[in-house]
């Protein structure tokens, strides 16, 4: 069986807090978790810790994808290098800080956070509101087409039949698969829009491009059987013509 044929395709983007939905779940879970006695608190705590850190780096840095492995590489170079002097020269360096982030005794708290997801709840409930009624997309074979309420809408004409994905931040397609919607001219060379922070971007880019397939498909039948009715028409016209 074939695929099932859309009409249109609907998405939302969302502001960068969208990608703070590690903070507002590990709230609960870790207070769960805490009750019957799964992992430590110093293991819960580290790693709560864990997912702060990349909750905000997310918000305020975009880390392309070429960038993370430049960093991962100096990273795996000072690592070992560091191993390479404790074996030769008997220098600690990295475990000196180990040694001293262990000393912090790091420690989940549970009252604190449950207290960053409940703040967290509020404003994370107003952005998904805000986004469904500010930055609401539909995509269908005509027009892309850009809802805001209280504002006027903006549409792309027909000519705006191809789309590309790219991902410009590696933290925000870790947390929730999102990237950026680059839609383009029929012919590929103009840049029409670009659309930040769509979530699962490579569902919605699917979704896409199955919709452009089938426009495509729908307009070459429309073009040949324009092109026929032509041809038919001008072959009836000269039999015409040799009847008189």
């Amino acid at each position: 069986m074939g695929q099932r044929k859309i009409s249109a395709v609907s998405f939302c983007t969302y502001p960068k807090l969208v990608f703070a939905w590690p903070l507002l779940l590990a709230g609960p879970i870790f207070g769960l978790l805490t009750n019957h006695n799964f992992g430590t608190p110093e293991l819960l705590g580290w790693i709560y810790l864990m997912l702060l850190v990349l909750v905000v780096l997310t918000l305020s840095v975009d880390i392309e994808r070429n960038h993370a492995a430049f960093w991962m590489l100096i990273f795996a170079v000072f690592f070992f290098m560091g191993r390479w002097l404790d074996d030769a020269k008997g220098f600690t360096f990295f475990g000196n800080i180990y040694e001293w982030f262990v000393s912090l005794d790091v420690k989940y708290d549970k009252g604190l956070g449950n207290a960053i997801s409940a703040l967290l709840v509020v404003p994370y409930m107003v952005m998904m509101l805000w986004a469904r009624l500010q930055h609401r997309w539909r995509i269908t074979h005509n027009e892309f087409e850009h809802y805001s309420w209280g504002r006027s809408d903006d549409s792309l004409a027909r000519g705006a039949k191809r789309v590309r994905c790219t991902y410009p931040d590696l933290l925000e397609f870790l947390l929730l698969g999102a990237g950026t919607l680059i839609v383009y001219s029929a012919t590929g060379r103009t840049e029409l829009k670009r659309i930040p922070h769509v979530p699962m971007i490579f569902l919605v880019r699917k979704k896409i491009n199955r919709l452009l397939e089938s426009t495509l498909i729908t307009t070459d039948i429309m073009e040949m059987e324009e092109t026929n009715s032509e041809s038919l028409g001008g072959r009836l016209s000269g039999s015409d013509r040799d009847a008189l």
